[in-house]
């Protein structure tokens, strides 16, 4: 399968089918922005639904990130590592737009928030058992 990843207001568009494809186009996100603020990197998995089955992470953050998931019926829920307390708050880029990053939603390190990306592509955008998960209402 394959899985569309879109970053920054106009920045960039990829698309990967391997573990090994997804992390090195993280890992360009990453490092080819280390002057500027942290991205939120969307991955689009393919669907017919009438929702994008979608996951969001921060990439680009020394200590933490986020990951966000919006399933095929539009219901969504945050990512979380029951053992992390909130993380400090910051500013990313999300679509162009300076955005903060809320302290209770950064309870997520970078590592378990690739994990949770490499998780997505490879069950075909399902939501990433890395993670417990709170349910937006």
């Amino acid at each position: 399968m394959s899985i569309d990843i879109t970053w920054g207001r106009g920045d960039g568009t990829a698309a990967v089918s391997t573990v090994a494809e997804l992390d090195a186009a993280l890992d360009t996100i990453s490092h080819a922005h280390t002057e500027q603020l942290p991205y939120c990197v969307t991955l689009i998995a393919p669907s017919e639904a009438d929702f994008p089955v979608m996951l969001d992470i921060c990439v680009g953050h020394a200590e933490r990130s986020f990951v966000y998931y919006v399933a095929a019926d539009g219901s969504s829920a945050w990512g979380y590592q029951p053992d992390l307390e909130p993380g400090p708050a910051f500013t990313f880029d999300y679509a162009g737009t300076p955005t903060d990053a809320w302290p209770e939603r950064t309870r997520v390190t970078d590592a378990t928030a690739r994990q949770a990306a490499r998780q997505f592509l490879t069950s075909g955008g399902q939501r990433p058992p890395a993670l417990a998960w709170e349910t937006v209402e």
